[in-house]
């Protein structure tokens, strides 16, 4: 069968995000205003930043919350340079946090702080984790940026955490741990067969409820019409109670997605996923149909869907699009490491490939320019026959089991979605700049 090159999970496994950052970005964008602050369309594009850290928040007190940091040594530039002749890095994380009102961040900092860490070689392992507080009060959101700098490099990468205290019930009040030592899990989505601790961060409670939900979502519609994107009921399928201790161990046996609370009357709780074995990878045939909807029509679907020989139907497709073997290989690598990082970056209550952003990165690829406004992102794409770039917005939608839904903003006219489909199934990766 025709192959991509997808590799392990960069969220278990950091070298596989090394190994194909060129492949989200194709062909070499032309000189731009990106240099400008305001743009953060690194965000979304990896090899266009030397550190990949990842982050959590948990609400420890009342004015409190705590911010843990995952970073990749291997990442790191270690050198003698220092007192003691050994090999170490230095490290600085800097956090400012503001307030968001009515979904717009305010201008004021709501705290802030900067601290280096000295990491010696031989001290640390394959993760380093680090973790700061943050003056929080309940009631409120926040919007957090996190800037992580290598100091012998001189570079760095910016993040952005939605910080949300509005309510005891939000995700952050809960503590995912994994481990024989129970040290803070940074995934929020597991496998059949890992195992895990919850804690909450308020005494009192006897009882747990765990909500089971089917994984039975649909794909978004394209950009062609003004109607928004088909949301699932949320009636749970199953739902335990179970006594509340910090010490059990749960795992999550079935694909699907599990809603956690101590309240199952109030809104809110921690969501955990299970969408395979493979996830976010492209690893069976079967990982390889279901993204094949955004270039393919309704009955087509239907067939590759339908199929006995699901191998052979996917050959086909993309055998018929490119023309050639060797065009469809290309066409494969770049389409699945795009649905590859479409669930790196994007998963919400569903997979990161069936959101309205995953969609949008699958067949566009990363914004030329990415802009931030509280609950809103705005994304540019430069187009080589136009001065009028394309421009996409997506607002983050309220919803009590993920803090990354972000629906796409329908008032727009042109979305070239059409002349993007057509060059996929022409055999030609689809480049806003060619158009």
């Amino acid at each position: 069968m025709l192959k991509a090159k997808i590799v392990n999970n960069p969220i278990r496994y950091w070298t596989g995000l090394l190994i194909i950052l060129l492949a989200v970005t194709g062909c070499v964008s032309k000189p731009q205003q990106e240099t400008a602050r305001s743009n953060l369309a690194f965000l979304y594009n990896p090899s266009s930043t030397p550190l990949h850290p990842e982050f959590i928040v948990f609400h420890e007190a009342k004015s409190q919350s705590r911010l843990y940091i995952k970073v990749y040594p291997v990442e790191l530039l270690f050198n003698q340079a220092n007192n003691e002749r050994t090999y170490q890095a230095r490290l600085e994380i800097n956090y400012v946090l503001k307030e968001i009102i009515e979904g717009k961040e305010s201008e004021l900092v709501a705290d802030s702080t900067t601290t280096n860490f000295v990491l010696k070689m031989d001290e640390v392992k394959n993760i380093f984790v680090a973790n700061l507080p943050i003056r929080t009060m309940e009631g409120k959101k926040y919007q957090l940026k996190v800037t992580t700098t290598d100091m012998l490099r001189h570079k760095g990468t910016s993040n952005f955490i939605h910080v949300d205290r509005s309510t005891v019930n939000t995700a952050q009040n809960y503590m995912v741990l994994s481990g024989a030592k129970g040290n803070p899990s940074f995934d929020r989505v597991f496998q059949s067969n890992e195992y895990f601790y919850v804690q909450y961060n308020r005494k009192g409670v006897d009882t747990v409820y765990i909500k089971y939900y089917e994984n039975k979502t649909p794909l978004p519609r394209p950009p062609v019409t003004n109607l928004s994107s088909p949301r699932p009921d949320f009636i749970a399928d199953s739902i335990y109670a179970y006594p509340y201790s910090d010490t059990v161990q749960y795992r999550l046996p079935l694909v699907g997605m599990y809603h956690i609370q101590v309240d199952p009357h109030a809104p809110g709780g921690l969501t955990l996923f299970n969408f395979g074995d493979n996830y976010p990878r492209v690893a069976t045939v079967f990982d390889m149909i279901g993204p094949m909807a955004y270039l393919s029509s309704s009955i087509e679907f239907n067939e590759l869907t339908n199929q006995t020989n699901t191998k052979l139907a996917v050959d086909n497709f993309w055998l018929e699009s490119a023309g050639n073997v060797q065009t469809a290989r290309e066409l494969i690598r770049v389409y699945y490491n795009r649905v590859f990082f479409a669930n790196y970056f994007f998963t919400s209550y569903k997979e990161g490939w069936k959101t309205d952003r995953g969609m949008m990165f699958i067949v566009y690829g990363p914004p030329n320019i990415l802009t931030k406004k509280g609950d809103t992102e705005i994304w540019v794409y430069y187009r080589k026959k136009s001065s009028e770039p394309l421009q996409f917005a997506f607002s983050r939608h309220e919803s009590p089991y993920t803090q990354n839904d972000f629906q796409l903003e329908r008032n727009f006219v042109n979305s070239m979605w059409v002349q993007a489909v057509r060059d996929w199934r022409s055999g030609k990766i689809f480049y806003t700049e060619s158009n």
